[in-house]
């Protein structure tokens, strides 16, 4: 089984996404949350400024990832950790929202099932 998902349960049925699992991982830097995942445009170093009221600018509903670290930070008395740059990362090989479909679904697998999918 490939993971797809790193989230938590908000409710029945309900998932909040938490991680990527992008293999580059800085989330120890940021006090424990991704801006990877949770920043709606997926920025690294601060804020787009589109943010109001602590509120995402993709939605109002969103709380702003990088208020939610400056916060966390501010908390464990780290706010220098701020001050650092973070390289681009190359996200080619990510899908976010993550979509997928198993080939088995997509391929016959039964003999014979090659000929009724080819005169369809």
């Amino acid at each position: 089984m490939n993971t797809r998902f790193i989230g938590v349960a908000l409710g029945e049925g309900m998932w909040s996404e938490k991680c990527r699992a992008c293999g580059s991982c800085i989330v120890g830097e940021y006090g424990g949350i991704c801006p990877m995942t949770i920043c709606a445009k997926s920025l690294l170093n601060g804020a787009c400024g589109g943010s109001k009221n602590g509120k995402c600018e993709a939605g109002q509903d969103k709380d702003c990832a990088w208020v939610l670290i400056y916060n966390r930070l501010k908390k464990q008395n780290r706010l220098d950790a701020l001050k650092g740059f973070v390289t681009a990362k190359d996200n080619s090989t990510q899908t976010h929202p993550g979509t997928y479909s198993n080939a088995a679904y997509l391929e016959p697998t039964v003999a014979g099932t090659e000929e009724k999918h080819a005169k369809q």
